[in-house]
């Protein structure tokens, strides 16, 4: 509880700090309404973000792409490459496991004849393990290999992006995240040797009367997820009708901070942990919760356009 609240403290002084930030931008572009528009939209959200936690449009800087160079990507125009990705907790291509709620299971995995990946989230009566919710998580872990010709991908530093449009409906959490196997370690040095970093992930109860509704949230986890388990939210941030159109999501990692950002568009920045210096894989998943069973969406489709990983010039 001491914890979540000094979190809470630190997002609502971020967001106390972003208010005069703001200001300064409004007086300068008093006379460039189309940018002042947005700006006195920022200003409201993060009082809002200061007093209530709400989320905020992103309005930072936008990333200078010209520091760096793409080393590594999957645009799915080829299927399921095995030699890159398998299962997240999923030991082959025709194997079941429990995820909370739901079954994951391969054949939730699709693509689209323009080259999308498709992971699909729907309620089968004769699915693999039954009848049950089925899902999919798949990662790039070069550490396990569960195919016979997985190689996997991981990447220390650099600029990691997806660009995908989101499912709809309650109980549903897609997420693109970064993890290496020393996140296990009850000490991981405050994340140095070990961190799970959030890139992106949604709140499950999908309100459309809620002001949260269109936001993703960005989170850094360190030292295992057993007691020694700690935290930090940066905050939630709207992205651009998520459940209908492609938005990217990204975090720039550095040996001093992490920086992320939606659409391009800074949104958050930090060091918790002291910032992992061990390579880091990519998942993407959807995780499903207890309120999928309010949903009124399924089948429910995550689309990923891309997974792009950069390195700095």
């Amino acid at each position: 509880m001491r914890f979540f609240a000094v979190t809470f403290a630190k997002r609502q002084l971020t967001a106390f700090s972003g208010v005069f930030q703001v200001i300064r931008q409004i007086f300068r572009n008093i006379f460039h309404f189309r940018k002042l528009a947005a700006l006195i939209t920022a200003f409201f959200q993060l009082l809002g973000a200061f007093l209530f936690d709400t989320p905020v449009t992103p309005y930072k800087d936008s990333i200078d792409m010209s520091r760096f160079s793409l080393v590594w990507s999957d645009e799915f125009d080829h299927g399921f490459d095995t030699t890159v990705w398998q299962g997240h907790y999923v030991y082959g291509a025709t194997d079941t496991q429990r995820r909370d709620v739901a079954w994951w299971n391969r054949e939730q995995v699709g693509f689209t004849d323009d080259g999308c990946l498709k992971l699909t989230v729907e309620y089968k009566e004769n699915g693999p393990a039954g009848a049950g919710y089925y899902s999919y998580g798949m990662e790039t872990n070069p550490n396990k290999n569960y195919s016979g010709d997985h190689a996997g991908y991981e990447q220390l530093y650099g600029y990691f992006e997806i660009r995908c449009i989101l499912p709809k409906g309650a109980g549903l959490n897609p997420a693109f995240w970064l993890l290496s196997d020393g996140m296990w370690a009850d000490d991981t040095d405050g994340g140095v040797t070990g961190a799970e970093v959030d890139v992106f992930e949604t709140r499950t109860k999908f309100d459309e009367k809620s002001p949260y509704f269109g936001s993703v949230f960005h989170t850094i986890h360190v030292d295992s997820y057993e007691e020694a388990h700690r935290w930090e939210n940066q905050g939630s941030f709207y992205a651009n009708d998520p459940y209908n159109q492609f938005n990217t999501y990204g975090v720039e990692w550095n040996e001093n901070e992490y920086v992320f950002y939606i659409n391009g568009v800074e949104t958050a920045r930090t060091d918790f942990g002291g910032v992992c210096r061990v390579p880091l894989y990519l998942i993407i998943s959807i995780g499903v919760d207890e309120n999928v069973m309010n949903s009124s969406h399924l089948p429910a489709e995550m689309l990923v356009d891309y997974v792009r990983c950069y390195q700095y010039r």
